[in-house]
């Protein structure tokens, strides 16, 4: 039988892993509009930056399409494994 004080471990996920660091960063920039001591436009223009940068950042690390993605992946290998074995489209 199992303790019932015992905590079941689940892993974590990627998705997890990222939700939790995009929150994290919402709470932040939150806390940081609060507290900040510059006028608001100069606020707002350092905001759409960043914004802008940081979405730069998320698209280069997460694929738009993960499955289109590993589509092309596999096809591109199907052809160079053809490629290999002297498979081509003329024969």
């Amino acid at each position: 039988m199992t303790n019932e004080n015992e905590r079941r471990e689940t892993p974590l996920d990627a998705g997890m892993v990222i939700g939790g660091f995009i929150v994290g960063l919402l709470v932040g920039g939150i806390m940081a509009l609060l507290k900040a001591p510059q006028s608001g436009q100069k606020t707002r223009r350092q905001l759409e930056e960043t914004g802008d940068q940081l979405l730069s950042k998320i698209e280069a690390v997460i694929p738009p399409d993960p499955i289109a993605q590993g589509l092309a992946e596999g096809k591109a290998a199907a052809r160079r494994r053809q490629a290999e074995l002297g498979l081509g489209k003329g024969r």
